[in-house]
């Protein structure tokens, strides 16, 4: 009996040993904490963070442990944390801009704390989200191109710049900065389009949302507008009075946006001339420091004036001229008004005023601008030993008859007839020349003829003629140096998994 007593005894012991260590194997955990552990006292302290998430200005931590209370800190420099608090929750949520550094990288500690000692700690690191860039500021626009700059924003390693036609919606790619910074240069753009302009900040947690777009415009590539020259003969041929209406009705009519005017009147009936031809659809102004005869007007609509004067040419003749700018283009030209010589027998005396016309027009074009000579040059290639043309063409100059894509009467003599019957010489002697700035897309004299019969009312003894000249945005403007970028999608997840490390005792599981 006593050996059977002692077996049972034996048995029952051994079965409350092998009970007691299948609850505990099957309450502990792998680090050995559970229920029993700590029922009995021999649990040890352990901490473990469960999980991290970032936002671009605060980090939130959850974490499982078995202390009373808990100290969480953030900081770039743990020795001496930028936030510390103490819970006895096992979550904590602190503010991140004044903890970070300039990449965004915040070190974290948890402990667990009893009595004021700690007990087990935890340390690791987040890299929080870059901030939201502002709005761009345009600096600099281009026919096909435009210059935008932004503030930093907070963890910015690099920006991706999104260019839309529309405010709204964002393009399918969009351009990352390669070599970072706060401006983007761009030369893929179209002349007189709205275009809309977004940035967002790439960090190396990930990048921010777009920030709010900006409007920009780009300029038109060039600008087309219309010249005319006439010799208005107001004083040299009689009935001024009764012409002048019928004149400057026939400008206004014809649309120039600069007029040049030969034999246009002095004291006398220059007052008549200046209230004729201003006015009318293109409100065309006369143009300030010329005068003796010749006027330049400009609409004010399209051009601002910079400056005019004149210049003596000899044997009492005077060019008249101003410096415009074109409002679209932002870029300024000259445009001269001249009435040389006449006569068949003065081409020295014309050279010697076109050379002195050349020299006048060096001393102020310093700046090598786009010029326009218009007028009555009393010279043309059916002249025999004309001089005046090769002294134009050898400077650079086109005669814009010869160029035009289109002409119309460009067969009429414009200042020489017989009676009523018009010269069908193909040549000319009035001309609006053109240095190579230019181009020409047409041509137009106004020749009222049935045949080759001039029908209608005179007058002048000159024929009015007008060229359309187009004129580019000055290669300055240009955008020569475009960033350099690559192109990523504008779709990205909205939030990616900050970079973190920890102590090798913990594991941090990152939620996407």
């Amino acid at each position: 009996m006593p050996g059977l007593f002692r077996s049972l005894c034996l048995l029952g012991t051994g079965g409350a040993l092998i009970g007691g260590a299948a609850l505990m194997a099957t309450t502990t955990d792998a680090e050995g904490n559970g229920p029993v552990t700590r029922l009995a006292g021999i649990e040890r302290p352990y901490l473990k963070v469960l999980s991290v998430e970032v936002a671009p200005r605060e980090v939130s931590l959850a974490w499982s442990g078995n202390g009373s209370q808990y100290r969480v800190s953030l900081g770039d420099d743990l020795t001496r944390p930028a936030r510390t608090i103490v819970t006895t929750e096992p979550t904590a949520k602190l503010p991140a801009p004044e903890a970070a550094d300039p990449k965004g990288r915040v070190s974290y500690r948890v402990e667990s704390v009893e009595a004021g000692t700690t007990e087990v700690a935890v340390e690791g690191t987040v890299t929080l989200l870059p901030g939201v860039p502002p709005r761009p500021k345009v600096k600099r626009t281009a026919p096909e191109g435009a210059v935008v700059k932004w503030k930093p924003a907070d963890y910015a390693t690099t920006y991706d710049v999104a260019v839309s036609t529309s405010r709204k919606k964002l393009p399918k790619k969009v351009e990352r900065l390669t070599r970072g910074g706060t401006a983007f240069a761009t030369d893929s753009l179209k002349p007189e389009r709205t275009y809309w302009v977004r940035v967002r900040a790439v960090g190396e947690a990930g990048v921010s949302r777009f920030g709010p777009p900006t409007k920009v415009t780009t300029p038109p590539a060039d600008s087309e507008f219309s010249i005319g020259s006439w010799n208005i003969c107001s004083e040299a041929c009689s009935g001024f009075g009764g012409r002048v209406g019928g004149q400057a009705a026939q400008v206004h009519a014809s649309g120039v946006d600069i007029l040049a005017l030969q034999e246009a009147g002095g004291q006398r009936v220059g007052p008549t001339t200046r209230a004729a031809f201003s006015g009318g659809p293109k409100n065309l102004v006369a143009a300030e420091g010329g005068g003796n005869s010749r006027y330049l007007s400009y609409s004010p609509e399209k051009f601002t004036q910079l400056g005019g004067g004149r210049w003596s040419l000899g044997h009492g003749r005077w060019a008249t001229w101003a410096r415009l700018e074109d409002k679209l283009t932002e870029r300024p030209f000259i445009v001269v008004s001249v009435h040389l010589l006449s006569g068949h027998k003065k081409n020295g005396e014309r050279a010697a005023e076109m050379r002195s016309l050349m020299g006048g027009l060096a001393g102020i074009n310093t700046q090598d601008d786009p010029v326009v000579l218009a007028g009555d040059f009393n010279s043309g290639t059916h002249r025999s030993g004309d001089t005046v043309g090769p002294i134009v063409r050898s400077s650079g100059y086109k005669d814009t008859v010869e160029v035009a894509d289109e002409t119309q009467n460009a067969q009429v003599n414009t200042g020489s007839r017989r009676g009523d019957k018009a010269i069908m010489s193909h040549d000319h002697v009035d001309h609006i020349y053109v240095s190579s700035d230019w181009e020409v897309p047409a041509w137009r004299q106004w020749a009222n003829l049935s045949g080759t019969t001039y029908v209608g009312t005179w007058l002048s003894d000159h024929n009015m003629i007008a060229a359309t000249v187009t004129l580019e945005r000055a290669e300055k403007d240009a955008v020569k140096d475009p960033s350099e970028v690559v192109k990523v999608p504008a779709k990205l997840r909205e939030e990616v998994a900050p970079t973190t490390t920890s102590s090798p005792s913990a594991t941090l599981p990152l939620r996407e």
